[in-house]
């Protein structure tokens, strides 16, 4: 997975922007749209400190999600 390395907030400009987990019990359960299963896995977001809003939400663990065998390349 590729790092994205966000700087300010495109919302307000603000360069204090915090990485957090999005709290759920033992996980979040995403179904993907090809196969249709339940998998869990952890999401992470980055809010910005100046105005609160969510900049970004993403996965850190997408192999749980779509195992390459899985994918459509």
């Amino acid at each position: 997975m590729k790092e994205v390395k966000i700087e300010k907030c495109p919302f307000c400009g603000g360069t204090e922007l915090l990485e957090t987990r999005l709290a759920s019990y033992r996980g979040v359960y995403i179904t993907p749209v090809e196969n249709g299963g339940l998998r869990r896995t952890l999401l992470f977001a980055t809010i910005c400190r100046d105005c609160g809003s969510v900049v970004r939400i993403y996965c850190k663990e997408v192999e749980k999600l779509y195992p390459k065998k899985e994918r459509r390349d």
